[in-house]
């Protein structure tokens, strides 16, 4: 699913973001990204999802080598896989359902396979009774599980979550996470990064630490520890 050989990222003055990163995660797989502030973790992700190219090394989605696309090859790109961000980018102006439709009409999807879609999706984060409701009016967590549907338009066999709990109450915050065990299960792969503790330990998930851009850990089933 995807595969990083040797990556290394810096940024203009020489600032090191990611040195000698070697992973693997495979189909099907739900790992936590975690490590302290500045350890890599959102530097990972925009490689990840072609926002940021590699100094060195090669990065590998799918057997497709994404390192260099071109400008106008990361919008196709980004339409296999799934994204979603700690501010939760919802357009204010448009409803719940119209947020999802608007994802889709982008893509080049066809209205009648819209409209047969958005319902399934927003029953799939339980939230189809909201479908005519605006951002302002839903919760935080709602407000997620808005933009985590929207990131499932494309079926996407890979969902990546960048801090998708770190606006959230516990209370919402597991919810998400909840939900983002039901995509896992369904045979999406899900990639979290987080610094909340007391989710990673309770997913009994595969771990992989960062610290100062080195992996420094890769835990099978793992706890959040960012020490050796």
């Amino acid at each position: 699913m995807i595969k990083m050989v040797n990556v290394k990222k810096t940024y203009p003055k020489g600032i090191l973001a990611l040195e000698d990163v070697n992973l693997s995660i495979g189909a099907n797989e739900f790992v936590s990204i975690v490590g302290a502030s500045g350890a890599g973790k959102s530097t990972l992700i925009r490689l990840m999802i072609a926002e940021e190219r590699p100094s060195e090394g090669k990065i590998f989605v799918n057997d497709r080598d994404i390192s260099h696309l071109s400008h106008k090859q990361v919008p196709y790109y980004r339409r296999k896989i799934g994204v979603v961000f700690q501010d939760f980018k919802l357009l204010d102006q448009k409803t719940v359902g119209e947020n999802i439709a608007f994802a889709m009409e982008v893509s080049g999807m066809k209205t009648s396979e819209i409209k047969k879609s958005v319902p399934k999706i927003l029953k799939m984060v339980g939230l189809l009774e909201k479908q005519q409701a605006f951002p302002k009016q839903l919760s935080g967590g709602e407000i997620q599980r808005v933009a985590i549907a929207r990131a499932l338009v494309h079926q996407p066999k890979l969902l990546i979550a960048d801090e998708p709990t770190g606006n959230l109450d516990p209370g919402n915050a597991w919810e998400i996470i909840q939900l983002l065990l039901k995509i896992n299960q369904f045979g999406t792969t899900v990639i979290l990064a987080t610094h909340n503790k007391e989710i990673v330990d309770a997913l009994q998930k595969r771990v992989v630490t960062l610290k100062d851009g080195h992996i420094i850990k890769d835990q099978k089933v793992g706890r959040y520890s960012l020490k050796k």
